[in-house]
């Protein structure tokens, strides 16, 4: 898979000597992952500089400060590209092209995935809706935020506000709002320039979305003052779309889940508090609703590619609120990466079991509730994230059994 990128990167349609690639390989004790990697880069001793260093700390940003201390000196710009994506020829053309149109000092391409259109293009389309809907309003204010892969950087912009930071799980979210904050301009560029993998199995989808929720509202948190109040240097505008990046995969509604149950269980289930619950359960489904059907009428996607994304948001809608409340109460967390070489997803069938919790609960609650249309509507919410975490977990086992076929150049192209 790494080889398959650096490939891809060494086949630029871009003079050689203008740009240098660096292999930051951190923490991996088992050389058998590693050394065909090394082998293959001593091939291009001109090329490409491999690093591999164990005790490495602060996770991907530790990795990528690493790496940027090793960066050619007269080197104007820094792009970071994930292990499992393969750039077009044209990647640096565009992004040298895309600069220079903008004057931004930085900029970030959209994410995309190999082989989703036959197999999960639901799970595709509800990762998209961030960059189409997000990320397309925060261009204008010239506020974007970093997610990680496809981004181009000024080295001397990056040098001045520090480099990466791995006080969050987001350290790409969390730079550029440090980059906002010190006046540097940030551009979506909405052009695909290179694909990589989806997520294998459910189970690394949820890690992933708890990884970037959890991430994302810690960077909130950090810089909470800076966004929201006049003290920090940004104006309004760029406040708003910062934010509005920052709580795209929040989830708040775990409390008005437990608050139902609690009231349900103690016989409360008539009283104020619980519709209110029941009220805030309802509105968060329609939230997502409406994002993903507003997104994919504009898009005019099919319906059942945009049935199949509500379904995935509604099926990680459990580890989003988790994760939310996690933040929230003071959690500590560790940088988890998202499994792509298929050693931990597995080809066979897996019981979601926060989803199934709920669907159980909701079930034994709905037979203890007298009539109450809006306490009923409320729980029977909570029916949802089951089947829709089955939908999801077949797309992406259908997913996973077409890129293991070995016709991968034919995928990747």
């Amino acid at each position: 898979m790494v080889i398959r990128t650096l490939q891809a990167l060494l086949d630029q349609d871009w003079p050689n000597e203008r740009y240098e690639i660096i292999v930051m390989d951190n923490n991996t004790a088992d050389p058998d992952l590693w050394k065909p990697v090394e082998r293959f880069c001593a091939a291009w001793p001109d090329r490409i500089r491999f690093l591999h260093r164990m005790g490495v700390n602060g996770a991907k940003a530790g990795a990528l400060n690493f790496a940027l201390e090793h960066t050619h000196p007269d080197a104007t710009h820094v792009v970071t590209v994930d292990a499992d994506y393969v750039v077009h020829r044209d990647f640096l053309s565009r992004a040298s092209l895309a600069l220079h149109r903008t004057g931004a000092d930085f900029v970030q391409f959209p994410q995309s995935y190999i082989a989703t259109s036959a197999t999960a293009p639901g799970v595709d389309a509800e990762l998209d809706e961030y960059f189409r809907t997000n990320a397309a309003v925060a261009d204008e204010a010239e506020a974007v935020l970093l997610t990680g892969t496809l981004c181009v950087i000024s080295k001397a912009a990056l040098n001045d506000v520090g480099g990466w930071s791995g006080a969050t799980t987001t350290e790409d979210a969390e730079l550029g709002v440090r980059l906002c904050h010190m006046g540097y301009s940030g551009r979506f560029i909405n052009q695909v320039v290179g694909k990589g993998l989806l997520p294998l199995s459910l189970q690394d989808l949820e890690k992933q979305r708890y990884r970037w929720c959890s991430g994302n509202l810690q960077t909130l948190l950090r810089h909470g003052r800076m966004i929201v109040t006049s003290h920090g240097t940004l104006n309004i505008h760029k406040r708003l779309v910062i934010l509005s990046q920052l709580t795209a995969w929040l989830n708040l509604a775990l409390l008005p889940f437990t608050l139902l149950v609690v009231w349900v269980l103690t016989g409360q289930g008539q009283t104020t508090g619980a519709m209110l619950a029941a009220v805030a359960m309802i509105l968060s489904l329609c939230d997502i609703a409406l994002r993903l059907a507003a997104r994919g009428w504009r898009d005019r996607s099919p319906l059942r590619v945009i049935l199949h994304a509500l379904a995935c948001r509604i099926a990680l809608a459990p580890q989003s609120a988790k994760a939310t409340f996690d933040v929230l109460t003071g959690s500590r967390f560790n940088f988890v990466v998202t499994d792509k070489s298929g050693d931990n997803g597995r080809a066979g069938y897996s019981l979601p079991v926060s989803q199934l919790l709920m669907f159980v609960i909701s079930i034994l609650l709905i037979n203890m509730q007298p009539f109450n249309p809006l306490v009923l509507t409320g729980l029977s919410t909570l029916l949802l994230p089951l089947p829709a975490a089955i939908l999801t977990d077949q797309r992406l086992r259908a997913y996973r059994a077409r890129i293991a076929t070995p016709s991968l150049t034919e995928v990747y192209s």
